[in-house]
């Protein structure tokens, strides 16, 4: 699995890092098994993003920044 370390700003006080750990979506593509039309098809899985870390100067916990940060639609 690969992915990056990420550093947001805190969604509540704008002055807070909060550590992230973001896994970009990845195309695959399946062959269908009739052999005299081969259909192909693509499939992208989504993006996954896991918080590791509540805010530091706010003191905000990490279920707390994460259900703001989905709210707000940012991950």
């Amino acid at each position: 699995m690969r992915g990056e370390y990420v550093e947001l700003t805190c969604p509540f006080c704008d002055k807070g890092i909060i550590q992230a750990w973001y896994i970009p979506g990845a195309i695959s593509v399946k062959r269908g098994s009739c052999r005299s039309l081969p259909k192909f098809s693509k499939h992208k899985s989504s993006d996954v993003w896991i918080i590791k870390s509540g805010c530091n100067v706010c003191g905000k916990s990490q279920e707390e920044v994460e259900k703001e940060l989905r709210r707000k639609g940012l991950i």
